[in-house]
């Protein structure tokens, strides 16, 4: 059968559903149209209505398409590093595919998620156009894409390891897949249209807006950590105190036992999670101190993980998995959401410490580690990857209800730094700290090399997934620009008496005013690499207003003191007034023909340095 029905504003729900009269399995596709950005966002649902278990299912795709490209040359899948805590973190790549050629990717080891090594977007190129597929499913998938005969290209992602019967009453669902085809010749301009659809129907929003990262304080992190007090924490909040900050940040260090040995104590009365010597009167008065600055306030928890060692474990052994099993005591482990006693009991405490501490930010670390992995191991021959899938079902309900329950409270989706970065994960959540690899690099003082990082990671994942930011530090323009992403979290210790607090106010205010533009389109315009010699050069559009601004970034080790750029969606006709500032200090507007503007010759004398070009075309002139 196939239904259709309205979904809302300009969206069409379409539902085909199949079923086997031998075996009562039925199979229901549920895909939704985007009419107005384009694009068509599926899930696949398996259910068995018969009275015996249903044959095997296996090698189900959740997507396998064949496309005959039009045109001369070789296809390119352009695609991008996921996070594994290393240099090229979300570095963009391409394979050529030639005659015969086969590519197969996804996330591997043992703690692998949906973004572990592997980035679970992607855009397939052909003379003439191209695909963009996004996959939402928060454990590890598998893409391959070959080129057969006739130039025919193939495309295939779903699970790694799913080999199932289902039982009478069973239903299990696929990843979720998006795919927007696109025309032209510019891969980018494909981009732009996926990016358009994220925004218009897939990122989280608060009173209709899609929510932006905020400017954060990341207060004790870096330093006290495991140590810290109240006293430490509020003394961070003192300091910002009037410098535009929007969210206040408490990380992982607040609880008994610190990280990460406290977090198996999660529970009830949820004052068993505090460290009453480090923090006496619990987390309220510092959630009510950053509210009265007119902060909101980020707090850090590991829900899906616990220490062998603490009060979850010992209550509840049916609850968790550990890898090590002849040493209880001495391991890390998990809390399996797929039991649905478990995932009730976990939402029951996250929806509680929400409202004792006032949560507006839930920041969210961890997922599926080594012990899943053993558990999935020991599965029946006739029920791999049923864990997996009760897991992931059980996580995206746990998310579902936390954030029904408090429409204006965001996720930071975080998971060991950017390691599930999904479609599924996008339309919940924000990945406020995308890998860890600046992490240890902001702590034995590397900070150029964060910087080129945060550069490189925003132009490369900002092609699928607009906001994602992670730790800065620094308040020189080039350092504060090469951490902020339509927000930033930032890490500088703004305590003592000669820290420049003016400057940082000014970072602060310049970030807020050149928010808007990150909703606009992205254009790298020159190659993104991790090379510290290299430039970094990227631009953002907004259409509909003619305007937008380029981010330069001249690198510590980049020799070239200046770049020719093109400068893209420009009319050549037009004239537009044009500021370009190397300090937050915005300068009077220069008018430059639209032609001069398209090639914008940029120059930055300092190494490292950064330049921020803001343009607008003048009204009434075409």
């Amino acid at each position: 059968t196939v239904r259709y029905e309205n979904a809302g504003g300009d969206r069409e729900l379409r539902v085909l559903t199949l079923t086997d009269p031998a075996t009562g399995l039925e199979v229901r596709a549920e895909a939704v149209c985007y009419n107005d950005t384009g694009g068509i966002d599926w899930t696949l649902h398996f259910t068995n209505r018969g009275t015996k278990e249903t044959p095997i299912l296996e090698q189900v795709q959740a997507v396998d398409v064949t496309i005959l490209p039009k045109g001369k040359g070789d296809p390119i899948l352009h695609r991008l590093h996921g996070s594994s805590s290393v240099d090229e973190d979300w570095l963009p790549m391409a394979d050529k595919l030639g005659p015969g050629a086969r590519v197969e990717f996804g996330p591997s080891g043992e703690q692998a998620n949906s973004s572990s090594g592997a980035c679970p977007f992607f855009n397939l190129q052909w003379d003439g156009g191209g695909v963009i597929t996004a996959i939402g499913w928060t454990a590890p998938w598998r893409v391959t894409v070959e080129r057969g005969r006739y130039g025919l290209l193939r495309l295939q992602a779903g699970m790694q390891r799913m080999r199932l019967k289902l039982r009478p009453g069973e239903s299990i669902r696929s990843p979720r897949i998006l795919q927007l085809h696109w025309f032209g010749k510019d891969p980018i301009e494909g981009c732009n249209r996926f990016r358009r659809l994220m925004f218009a129907h897939v990122l989280p929003r608060r009173e209709g807006r899609p929510i932006t990262p905020p400017i954060a304080h990341t207060s004790v992190v870096f330093r006290e950590e495991d140590n810290c007090t109240e006293a430490d924490v509020l003394s961070y909040l003192k300091a910002i105190d009037g410098l535009g900050f929007e969210v206040f940040w408490l990380d992982a260090y607040w609880i008994r036992d610190g990280y990460p040995r406290g977090t198996g104590h999660y529970g009830f009365p949820i004052g068993r999670v505090e460290p009453r010597d480090r923090f006496p009167r619990g987390l309220r008065p510092i959630g009510d101190a950053a509210h009265k600055l007119g902060l909101e306030f980020l707090v850090w928890f590991s829900p899906e993980t616990v220490w062998a060692g603490g009060e979850l474990a010992r209550e509840h052994p049916e609850w968790t998995l550990f890898w090590e099993k002849e040493k209880p005591l001495l391991d890390w482990g998990q809390v399996d959401l797929g039991i649905p006693e478990a995932r009730r009991f976990m939402t029951r405490y996250l929806l509680t410490a929400i409202r004792e501490y006032g949560v507006d930010w839930l920041r969210i670390d961890s997922g599926m580690i080594q012990a899943f992995a053993r558990q999935r191991n020991q599965e029946s021959p006739d029920r791999v990857g049923m864990s997996e899938i009760r897991y992931v079902e059980g996580l995206y309900r746990m998310w579902d209800e936390i954030r029904a329950a408090n429409p204006r409270l965001v996720i930071d989706n975080c998971f060991g730094g950017g390691r599930r970065i999904d479609l599924e994960t996008s339309s919940r959540s924000l990945p406020l700290w995308r890998t860890d690899a600046t992490y240890e690099r902001i702590k034995t003082g590397k900070n150029d090399q964060v910087a080129v990082l945060n550069q490189m990671m925003t132009a490369g994942l900002s092609r699928y997934v607009p906001f994602s930011t992670c730790g800065q530090t620094g308040v020189t323009p080039y350092m504060f620009r090469s951490g902020f992403n339509g927000g930033i979290v930032f890490g500088d210790d703004c305590r003592p008496a000669e820290y420049p607090r003016g400057e940082l106010a000014k970072a602060v205010a310049e970030g807020k005013r050149i928010r808007k533009y990150y909703f606009g389109d992205f254009y790298p315009l020159v190659p993104v690499t991790a090379g510290a010699g290299d430039w970094c050069v990227m631009q953002y559009h907004l259409p509909a207003e003619e305007a937008g601004m380029i981010l330069a970034f001249r690198r510590h080790e980049s020799p070239a003191a200046e770049m020719k750029l093109s400068v893209r969606s420009i009319d050549p006709e037009g004239e537009y007034d044009v500021t370009l500032a190397r300090g937050f200090e915005q300068p009077p507007p220069v008018r430059l023909s639209g032609r001069k503007l398209q090639r914008l010759r940029a120059v930055i004398g300092d190494r490292p340095g950064s330049l921020l070009v803001e343009y607008r075309r003048i009204r009434g002139r075409r």
